[in-house]
């Protein structure tokens, strides 16, 4: 699996790119950094493009309930950009249970996601 992960202090934005298989070697170093850029933000947006990913490690599902538990409430918005047929309702089905401020896009609308994200009020006001 491939994950590109990028940060931005500045703005609180992270952003992260996945593509194929997660395993547990995957994720555990992704989620040490996204705990240290909460940690030094406080609240942060995300943007999460969705390449490929036909599979995980179900060893994953138990430290990232407690990784969302734990943060949930610091992370104001999330743009997830995917062709994807399936992730959509998954999203959108997720959004209904929180306060964070989920949109989906397409991947030709990354520029689009990034634009919401950026301009969303990184305290948790609404944007657009």
């Amino acid at each position: 699996m491939t994950i590109e992960y990028q940060e931005d202090d500045a703005t609180k934005v992270v952003e992260f790119h996945i593509t194929g298989h997660i395993s547990h070697a995957d994720y555990a170093p992704l989620v040490d950094r996204l705990q240290d850029f909460i940690d030094r933000n406080g609240t942060v947006r995300m943007i999460e493009v969705v390449e490929h990913f036909p599979t995980f490690d179900p060893s994953i599902l138990i430290p990232g309930l407690k990784f969302d538990i734990r943060n949930i409430r610091y992370i104001t918005h999330v743009a997830v950009v995917s062709d994807m047929g399936w992730i959509s309702p998954v999203v959108k089905a997720a959004g209904a249970l929180i306060s964070t401020k989920i949109r989906t896009f397409g991947m030709a609308e990354l520029e689009a996601a990034r634009d919401w994200v950026r301009s969303a009020d990184p305290e948790g006001g609404a944007a657009g």
